[in-house]
């Protein structure tokens, strides 16, 4: 007979081995990927005007992630070249991070990120959020904090967008039966 301790472990397993499988891209070509997007784009220092409208878009699109809000806020935050990485995705071009936060607004109730501040260094931009998602299908709403890196175009739209947050308890633990494996994992450790 099978303990429940084995069966755990069994599932924890499963649940790695799962993950893994449903990667888009090896560990190391993320990085790679990441490190020839900080050499390759541009730094470019907005002024304090610019850099105000270029905040205020950021925090305008991620404020309430809707499909209007998507359609109609995305041409204007985001370059046409952007390069696009949240941890769970990489994304190149506006209408590949379109069509990421259409399909996103299908699986949540709500996405709805306040930003906390601000702080530059040359042309990066570091800006400090918290976010509230509520899947459907979900009694709770997770709340996950995070860091996205952001550089900007002439015109104030991102070419840059690499987020730094904990995808495990902001996503990964909401999800059925693997979110119930991840933080059993967690009590382990």
């Amino acid at each position: 007979m099978v303990t429940k301790m084995k069966l755990f472990a069994i599932l924890a397993i499963l649940a790695a081995i799962a993950l893994a499988g449903c990667a888009s891209q090896k560990k190391d070509e993320g990085f790679a990927n990441f490190q020839s997007a900080e050499q390759t784009i541009p730094k470019v220092e907005l002024g304090a005007l610019e850099k105000e409208a270029a905040i205020k878009r950021f925090e305008d699109f991620f404020g309430d992630i809707t499909v209007e809000n998507v359609r109609t806020k995305a041409p204007g935050l985001f370059a046409p070249d952007v390069y696009f990485n949240d941890t769970l995705k990489t994304l190149h071009g506006r209408d590949s991070v379109k069509a990421y936060f259409l399909k996103t607004t299908e699986h949540a109730e709500f996405v709805r990120a306040k930003v906390v501040d601000v702080a530059q260094s040359g042309g990066n931009y570091y800006v400090r959020w918290v976010m509230d998602v509520k899947f459907k299908g979900s009694k709770e709403t997770s709340q996950t904090i995070g860091v996205t890196l952001l550089r900007f175009d002439r015109e104030g739209r991102v070419t840059l967008h690499q987020d730094f947050w904990d995808s495990a308890s902001g996503f990964y633990e909401h999800l059925p039966v693997l979110g119930g494996v991840m933080r059993w994992i967690k009590s382990k450790i």
